[in-house]
């Protein structure tokens, strides 16, 4: 477990801005046509609330999952990257509506984050089905009635993404640049299921489980208990920032507070200033393609610009009232004051515990 004592230590690398791998002029160019192309068509049709709709699913379904930790790093084929995606929005769509869906969704969420440690391969998969999961049923319980359409609607932005990046593929300069690496030994499956296996024989095994099958349970009971207030975000909140390592406090947990806080007054501000559709659907465009540059190099930053997006997007047409603001800014603190709550809990049970490793490494 890595933990920072130093808190100002902790907020610098929060608010740090990543100088790493560059930003291919690709990856801007699948961000931008992710989102405008369906935007333009959907206003072509007089149907602007279906293209924003792709165009979200388009930024959220496909590529990489927000906060994987890790997993993020990796870049896996569009194919790969979409999959657990396309099942994530299936199994939300046969889920949504019924006094079941919460306790399914916590159950599924439960059993991918226990595989989870099998290899880093199914980590990623996991971790990857996990979040969408939770958007997905978030998303199609507000859609009421239209539950079916706003999820084939949702899953056709993730397909146009994987479309637009087939289309735009190529080797990247930097993989080109790089030189030949051995292939590396990977472990047999003998091992891995070996390996998992003695991992789930004691605590610390579970805590990854353990830690998101209570947070997305006390996440879920508030959101029944408030129905008036939009605290789905809660349930999203702690999907997003509940991760495998056992940290008193993530970095990201800070980021992502931070960011959703920031993100709001964004969402206040554009609100209050503009009032034309034409303008807001530039800017919503814009913010979308910005939150692909965000995204690789500041989680912080990717909050704070596609909390506005998802915001706009999802309240398309409809009023945008302040209290709809607070409710998200209100979930967002509770989500992330369950996670830390939680890896402080699991922490001090795992200390007291058998001798084993608290975060199981995927091989």
């Amino acid at each position: 477990m890595t933990l920072q004592s130093n808190p100002i230590g902790r907020l610098r690398e929060a608010l740090h801005w990543s100088a790493g791998e560059r930003i291919e002029a690709r990856t801007i160019a699948v961000a931008a046509l992710g989102m405008t192309v369906p935007v333009l068509v959907g206003l072509a049709f007089r149907q602007p609330e279906i293209g924003f709709t792709v165009g979200l699913g388009a930024m959220l379904l496909a590529g990489e999952a927000p906060g994987t930790g890790a997993a993020a790093q990796e870049r896996p084929s569009p194919g790969s990257a979409v999959l657990p995606a396309a099942l994530a929005v299936g199994v939300a769509t046969l889920i949504a509506g019924g006094w079941w869906t919460d306790p399914v969704m916590v159950i599924l969420a439960g059993a991918a984050a226990t595989i989870s440690g099998y290899s880093r391969p199914v980590a990623i998969a996991a971790i990857r089905f996990i979040v969408y999961l939770v958007l997905s049923v978030t998303i199609l319980q507000s859609a009421g009635d239209h539950r079916g359409g706003a999820a084939l609607i949702f899953g056709l932005g993730a397909l146009w993404n994987v479309l637009v990046r087939l289309m735009l593929r190529g080797r990247s300069k930097a993989a080109a640049e790089a030189p030949e690496e051995a292939p590396a030994r990977t472990p047999t499956a003998a091992q891995r299921r070996a390996y998992w296996r003695r991992t789930l024989q004691n605590l610390a095994g579970w805590q990854f489980t353990i830690r998101l099958v209570v947070g997305l349970g006390v996440a879920s009971v508030l959101r029944a208990l408030w129905p008036a207030h939009h605290y789905g975000w809660i349930v999203l909140t702690v999907a997003l920032l509940t991760q495998r390592p056992l940290e008193h406090l993530p970095v990201k947990t800070i980021q992502r507070t931070l960011g959703v806080l920031l993100g709001v007054a964004l969402t206040w501000a554009i609100l209050a200033w503009i009032t034309s559709p034409i303008v807001l659907g530039v800017l919503i465009c814009g913010l979308a393609t910005a939150a692909a540059v965000a995204r690789a190099r500041s989680y912080l930053a990717y909050s704070a610009i596609s909390t506005p997006v998802i915001l706009l997007v999802l309240d398309f047409g409809k009023p945008v009232h302040t209290a709809l603001l607070a409710d998200r800014l209100v979930a967002t603190l509770v989500g992330a004051a369950i996670v830390v709550a939680l890896n402080v809990v699991l922490d001090r049970l795992t200390s007291t515990a058998a001798p084993g490793p608290k975060t199981p490494a995927a091989t």
